[in-house]
């Protein structure tokens, strides 16, 4: 991982792997998050590569962390955590990385980041998959949610104990774990009550059907972060969208079922079986 300035003067915490899909791909990791919840994921990809992988993957997985959260800088004040405010710097470092096509992978708030930023730059995308997102019209969030986020940001133990719950079947115990809430704890006091004052002003309805690009949203059975009459209702007004349950999985495919959420994303993005 290194630290990259944009053109903005943001310090974002970004990672290029090379050789391991067949064309470039941009992560974006939820809220209270960072890179490392991409990780089991990576980890299989790696398992499927094929012994000679020179010609067919050249693709690079791009991973960056925003405001606030894992090695990013932190934000200077809760308005620069509006998603539009998020999808520019993820449009400042693909254009400093010269990329000129990229599909986008999403997961939780950064499907709703990724949606941000396919509307402010629409061709430099290819195919879009929506993890879970967060929906076009943003969340209500109420005092009780508030005053709940406000004690995992002070007490590490309660923190770990709601994260746990936004992953079905969680190992507690696991060394993977124990780094997510690390990360989550560590995450910018600001990040903590600024994106739930963001998603309280979010609605994006009405632009769903300019977004043309192939688009796969996923949800899992049994989530309960967000709900999935969202995702549906994302789905049905995006203009080339499906939508798909994942039985079994709950809010994290990507870290609860690597394996399906890998095969899942290879089928859509890169026709791979």
């Amino acid at each position: 991982m290194a630290a990259m300035r944009l053109s903005n003067g943001f310090e974002m915490n970004v990672e290029v792997l090379r050789g391991i899909v067949p064309a470039d791909t941009l992560l974006i990791h939820g809220n209270l998050a960072s890179n490392n919840w991409w990780q089991p994921a990576i980890n299989q990809w790696l398992k499927k590569l094929p012994a000679d992988n020179s010609e067919s993957f050249r693709g690079r997985l791009i991973l960056a962390e925003w405001r606030g959260c894992g090695l990013s800088a932190a934000p200077k004040s809760r308005s620069e955590l509006h998603p539009g405010i998020l999808a520019d710097d993820y449009l400042k470092l693909l254009f400093e990385l010269e990329i000129k096509k990229v599909n986008l992978v999403g997961h939780s708030m950064g499907g709703l980041i990724g949606l941000f930023a396919v509307m402010k730059a629409p061709e430099l995308f290819e195919r879009l998959v929506l993890l879970d997102p967060v929906g076009p019209r943003g969340a209500r969030v109420d005092p009780a949610k508030y005053e709940a986020l406000e004690q995992m940001r002070q007490d590490r133990g309660f923190c770990a104990s709601v994260l746990g719950t936004t992953i079905y079947g969680n190992d507690f115990s696991s060394p993977l774990f124990d780094g997510l809430v690390n990360d989550a704890f560590g995450c910018a006091e600001d990040v903590w009550h600024g994106i739930p004052d963001a998603l309280q002003q979010i609605n994006i309805v009405s632009q769903l059907a300019e977004i043309r690009h192939p688009t796969l949203v996923l949800h899992g059975e049994f989530d309960t972060t967000l709900p999935i009459e969202d995702s549906v209702f994302l789905a049905e007004n995006l203009g080339r969208a499906r939508f798909h349950e994942l039985k079994g999985q709950g809010h994290s495919t990507n870290v609860e079922n690597p394996a399906l959420f890998v095969n899942t994303v290879d089928d859509f993005l890169f026709q791979l079986h």
